[in-house]
C-alpha cells in the first residue's frame, strides 16, 4: 500500500464515528406486500440458464445475463428463447471464479459500452466492449487478487456515473487491509482512471476490510449499501462511507469497535449466505445463497428496519436481484453451482409484480439509460431505426388483474437488437398484424413482437379504468379467437459435456396465428445417448420415442412466442445422432 494511503487510512480509523440519521419514509399502502412486491405472485419468466450470476438490462427491457461457468453472456425476456449473445474469452472458471458481475455504461446509448469482471490465468479484472464486437476488450481494471473462492465479482455504475467494483479477499484475509485490490469496493471513471474525489489520492479504493462484497445497491438519496460474505458467524448488510473500514479480518459482526464500521443488518450464514442487492421503496433485497430466499430489508438515512424473508426454500439458492424496468423484481437461481440441487428448468429467472397502486422506483439512476432515450443499439454498433419501446406509465404503476408477465405490449424487445445472426434464436414477430403502441401499426419499419405470455389460461382483463364497452385502449388489432390457425414447431439440442453434467434443451415455437396453451411434442431417443428422461415419465433409451406434453410452468405461447426447458440425458461420450423425427401438435 502506498505510504500516503496508509496515512490517510491510519487517519481514517482515528475519525471514524458512528452517527444516527432518522429519515421519514412514505407509508406502505394498506394490503401492500413486503416491499413493494407481491412476492404470492412470483412466476418462472426464464429457464434453461447454468449459473446466472450477473444481469443489466438494454434499453429494449430485455436483460443481459452471465454465466459463470460457461463464460457465455445471453439476451433474455420473459416469453421468448435466450439468445446467446456472446462467449467471453480466456475466462478461468476456477472454485467460484469465471464470468460474474455485467454493468452497462451509464451512455450506453452513445457509447455502447459493456462492462464484465471476470476471473483470468492470473487475476480478476473488468474488460469492457462495444456491443457487436464482444472480441475487442479494453481492460479497465487488472490486477485484482483471485482465489480459489471470495472472488467477489459485482459492478454497477453509481448514480455519480463512476463504476464501483466488489471484490473478495481471494481467501488471503490480510488483502482486506493491505495495499491489494482485493477485500475492497472500488470506485473507476468509466474509462479506468481513478476519480480526483476518491477518499484516498490517486487510490481506486472507496471502502477496504471487507471479506467477499457480492452485492450493491444505492438508495434513493444516493446511499451505497452492500451485501458481505461472512466467514463462519456473521454475514452483513453495511452502509457504505467513502473511506470506511469495515474490519475484516479482525472483526465481523458487529463489534462495536470505533476502528471499524458496524453492519447495519448480521444474519447467520446458514440463513444468508447474501450475493446480490437491489433497492426499491425504501428497501433494499438480498439475494441468498445457502439461506435460499430473498432479505428484503427496510433502510432509511444508512440504518435498517426488520428483515424479512419471502420465497423462503421455494426456488433454491438465489444469486442476483434487479429491478427490471419493467417494473418487477427479477431474481436469478444458482442451483447448477456447488451447493445447489438442480430441478427441471434450472437455472432460472423469477420475476415478482409490483403491488397494485404502488410504482416502484426507477430502476435507472441516468435519464440517459431510459428505454426511452434513443434509437437501440444494432450488432454492428450503429443505430436501429427502430426506437426503443417507451414504457407506459401504467405498465409498472399497475399490473394486470392476472399475473401477466408484461402489463403492456410495450416492453416487448425490438427484433433488431438481437446480437445473434441466427433467426431461430431471436424474438420473433408475430405472422399475424402485430400489436403496436401506435395507432397505425403499418406507419413503424419495424413490427414489435407480440407480448411475452401470461400465465393465466385464461385472458387478462383489460387494465383500462373505463366501464364503458367502447374498445379497449390494448394494442390492436389482434386476430379474432373464432379465427386463425394453432400450429407449432420444436427443436432439440444437447449439451455434451465430459467435465459436467450433459443435458438437452427443447425449444418449442408458436408457428400459428393464435396462442396456444397446449401442445405436444414427439421424437425418437438418438443412437449416442444412453437413456433421455423428460419431466413426465421414465428413462427410454436409443430408438425409443419420448411424448412429452406442455407443462403449466411453461405457460400460454402467444404467436412468434418461444418456451425453453431442459431435460435429463445420459452420455458417456461418442457420436450422438439427431433426435428425429420431431413433431409438434398444438391445440
Amino acid at each position: 500500500m502506498p505510504k500516503r494511503l496508509s496515512a490517510a487510512l491510519a487517519a481514517v480509523l482515528c475519525a471514524v464515528t458512528a452517527a444516527a440519521v432518522l429519515v421519514a419514509t412514505r407509508p406502505v399502502p394498506a394490503g401492500a406486500a413486503t416491499g413493494g412486491f407481491d412476492f404470492t405472485r412470483a412466476q418462472v419468466s426464464i429457464t434453461g440458464l447454468q449459473s446466472p450470476w450477473g444481469m443489466a438490462f438494454l434499453p429494449d427491457r430485455s436483460a443481459l445475463v452471465t454465466e459463470r461457468a460457461t463464460a457465455d453472456i445471453w439476451r433474455v425476456y420473459p416469453g421468448y428463447m435466450q439468445t446467446r449473445v456472446t462467449t467471453i474469452p480466456n475466462v478461468y472458471t476456477t472454485g467460484d471464479g469465471g464470468l460474474l458481475g455485467i454493468a452497462l455504461s451509464p451512455a450506453f446509448l452513445q457509447d455502447q459500452f459493456v462492462y464484465v469482471y471476470f476471473t483470468s490465468a492470473s487475476d480478476n479484472r473488468v474488460v469492457r466492449f462495444r456491443w457487436g464486437a464482444p472480441n475487442t476488450q479494453q481492460v479497465v481494471l487488472s490486477g485484482i487478487p483471485r482465489g480459489q473462492s471470495r472472488n467477489g465479482g459485482r459492478i454497477a455504475f453509481g448514480p455519480d456515473g463512476m463504476l464501483y467494483v466488489a471484490t473478495g479477499d481471494a481467501g488471503t484475509p490480510v488483502n482486506a487491509q493491505n495495499g491489494t485490490l482485493g477485500g475492497k469496493i472500488l470506485r473507476l471513471r468509466p474509462d479506468g482512471t481513478v476519480p480526483a474525489d476518491n477518499p484516498f489520492a490517486g487510490s481506486p479504493v472507496y471502502s477496504y476490510g471487507h471479506r467477499n462484497v457480492q452485492g450493491l445497491a444505492w438508495d434513493d438519496s444516493g446511499r451505497l449499501y452492500a451485501t458481505e460474505f461472512g466467514e463462519d458467524a456473521w454475514d452483513e448488510l453495511n452502509a457504505i462511507v467513502p473511506g470506511g473500514n469495515y474490519g475484516w479480518p479482525s472483526c465481523q459482526g458487529v463489534c462495536g469497535d470505533a476502528r471499524w464500521r458496524d453492519p447495519i443488518v448480521t444474519w447467520r450464514p446458514a440463513d444468508a449466505s447474501p450475493s446480490g442487492l437491489a433497492y426499491a421503496n425504501g428497501t433494499v433485497f438480498a439475494a441468498a445463497l445457502r439461506g435460499t430466499r430473498v432479505w428484503a430489508v427496510p433502510v432509511a438515512g444508512g440504518m435498517a428496519g426488520t428483515p424479512v424473508a419471502e420465497l423462503q426454500g421455494r426456488y433454491g439458492r438465489l444469486r442476483t436481484v434487479a429491478v427490471g424496468p419493467d417494473g418487477w423484481l427479477w431474481v436469478t437461481t444458482s442451483n447448477h453451482d456447488a451447493g445447489g440441487t438442480p430441478v427441471y428448468g434450472d437455472d432460472r429467472i423469477i420475476r415478482i409484480p409490483p403491488v397494485e397502486g404502488w410504482p416502484p422506483a426507477s430502476p435507472s439512476a441516468s435519464p440517459s439509460r431510459s428505454p426511452s432515450a434513443g434509437p437501440s443499439p444494432s450488432p454492428s454498433g450503429g443505430s436501429s431505426p427502430c426506437l426503443s419501446p417507451s414504457p407506459s406509465p401504467s405498465a409498472s404503476a399497475s399490473p394486470s388483474a392476472t399475473p401477466s408477465p408484461s402489463a403492456s405490449p410495450s416492453v416487448s424487445p425490438s427484433p433488431s437488437v438481437s446480437p445473434s445472426a441466427t433467426p431461430s434464436v431471436s424474438p420473433s414477430p408475430s405472422p399475424s398484424p402485430s400489436p403496436s403502441p401506435s395507432p397505425s401499426p403499418s406507419a413503424s419499419p419495424c413490427p414489435s413482437p407480440t407480448p411475452s405470455p401470461s400465465p393465466s389460461p385464461s385472458p387478462s382483463p383489460s387494465p383500462s379504468p373505463s366501464p364503458s364497452p367502447s374498445p379497449s385502449p390494448s394494442p390492436s388489432p389482434s386476430p379474432s379467437p373464432s379465427t386463425g390457425t394453432r400450429s407449432c414447431e420444436a427443436t432439440i439440442r444437447f449439451i455434451l459435456s465430459s467435465a459436467g453434467p450433459s443435458y438437452g434443451e427443447l425449444t418449442v415455437r408458436n408457428t400459428g396465428t393464435l396462442p396456444i396453451s397446449s401442445w405436444t411434442v414427439t421424437f425418437k431417443v438418438p443412437n449416442g445417448l444412453s437413456w433421455v428422461q423428460m419431466w413426465n415419465g421414465g428413462r427410454v433409451p436409443p430408438g425409443g420415442t419420448v411424448t412429452v406434453p406442455n407443462q403449466p410452468w411453461n405457460g400460454a405461447l402467444p404467436p412468434g412466442a418461444s418456451v425453453t426447458t431442459d431435460f435429463a440425458i445420459s452420455w458417456s461420450g461418442g457420436t450422438v445422432g439427431a433426435p428425429s423425427p420431431i413433431t409438434c401438435t398444438a391445440t
